[in-house]
C-alpha cells in the first residue's frame, strides 16, 4: 500500500515550515550528510564503474538534503584533502510533495547546483526501471512510508549490481532528549504528540531489526553506525524550533499566543538539565543503515 492521502496532506501542510527552515539548517545538514557520503564509498563505486557518471536517487528530499550534499560530491571537484580527481555524477532528487519540489528547485537554482533533477515521486512506488541508480539514499524519510518495507524492496529494485543504499534513521525517542522533550511538552499542552499526530520517527530505531529489514528487502553487506552529535547553542536560542516547526507546523500554527509561551517556557524547563556553560549542548541520536545489491 502506498502513502495514504492523510499522510500526502499532512506533509503538504508542513512544506512552508520545511522552506523557511531550509537555509538556516544547511550547515548542520552538512555535518550529519558525511556519514551518509562514507558508507556508500563513493570512489569505490567510481572505481567500479571504470570512472563513469554515478547516478544517484534520494528519496524523500525534503528540500535539499542530502541531494545537495550527493551533488556537490560528484561535482568534478578534485578532493585536495585526499589527493584524489573529482568525482562526477547526476542526483535525482524526489519527494511526494510538489511543494517540496518547487522550494529543493529553486534552491538548487540560487546554488548554481547544475548536475540535479528533481521530481515528484513516492518510493513506495518508484517510477524508474530496475537497476537505474549507483546509488539510493534517504535521510529521516523511510520511517514515515505507510508501507517502510515496501519502500525498501522498491530502493533495491532500482539499485544497479553492486549499487548501495543508504538510510539515515533516527534512533530510540530515549536517546533523543530534544524529541522527547518535544512529545512530552505538546502532549500536555496542546493534547498532540507523535502517536496522535499519527508519526512514528523511531521505527527503525532497533538497530538490529532494522538491518533485518533491510536483508528481508534484498540487500547484502548491511552495516550501521550510530551517532550522537551534540551541538553547542547558546541557551537564549529556542532552538527546538525548526524541528517542532517540521513536524507539528500545521497544528501549532493553530495554537494561540498563550500557549506558544508556554510551549517554550515548558521546552526550555525540560532541556535546561543540558545547559552548560550558557550553551545547549543536546545530543540528538541516529543511525546510519547502509546495504548493496548483490
Amino acid at each position: 500500500m502506498i502513502m495514504t492521502h492523510q499522510d500526502q496532506t499532512t506533509w503538504h501542510n508542513l512544506s512552508s515550515d520545511w522552506i523557511n527552515w531550509a537555509d538556516r539548517l544547511a550547515p548542520a545538514a552538512g555535518k550529519i550528510n558525511r556519514h551518509m557520503i562514507e558508507a556508500v564509498d563513493l570512489p569505490a563505486l567510481a572505481h567500479a564503474r571504470g570512472g563513469a557518471d554515478l547516478a544517484v536517487l534520494d528519496l524523500a528530499s525534503g528540500v535539499g538534503e542530502p541531494a545537495f550534499t550527493f551533488a556537490r560530491a560528484l561535482s568534478g571537484q578534485r578532493d585536495v584533502s585526499a589527493n584524489t580527481p573529482g568525482m562526477t555524477g547526476h542526483v535525482t532528487a524526489t519527494d511526494i510533495v510538489p511543494e517540496m519540489c518547487d522550494g529543493l528547485s529553486a534552491r538548487a537554482q540560487e546554488d548554481g547546483i547544475a548536475n540535479i533533477t528533481v521530481m515528484p515521486a513516492n518510493m513506495e512506488n518508484l517510477p524508474f526501471d530496475d537497476q537505474s541508480f549507483d546509488v539510493v539514499s534517504c535521510r529521516f524519510g523511510v520511517m514515515f512510508c505507510e508501507d517502510p518495507d515496501l519502500a525498501l524492496r522498491e530502493s533495491h529494485r532500482v539499485l544497479r549490481a553492486g549499487g548501495r543504499a543508504v538510510f539515515m534513521v533516527w534512533a530510540p525517542l530515549i536517546d533523543n532528549p530534544l524529541f522527547a522533550a518535544m512529545d512530552a511538552v505538546l502532549g500536555n499542552i496542546l493534547g498532540i504528540g507523535f502517536d496522535a499526530a499519527g508519526l512514528d520517527p523511531f521505527s527503525f530505531g532497533n538497530v538490529d531489526q532494522s538491518m533485518m529489514r533491510l536483508e528481508s528487502a534484498g540487500f547484502r553487506g548491511i552495516q550501521a553506525t550510530t551517532h550522537s552529535p551534540a551541538g553547542r547553542i547558546p541557551e537564549t536560542v529556542a532552538f527546538w524550533k525548526p524541528q517542532m516547526d517540521m513536524l507539528f507546523g500545521h497544528i501549532l500554527r493553530e495554537a494561540s499566543d498563550m500557549e506558544m509561551g508556554s510551549i517554550n517556557a515548558a521546552m526550555f524547563e525540560t532541556l535546561s538539565p543540558y545547559i552548560e556553560d550558557g550553551h545547549f549542548q543536546v545530543p540528538i541520536c541516529f543511525h546510519v543503515l547502509s546495504g548493496t545489491h548483490a
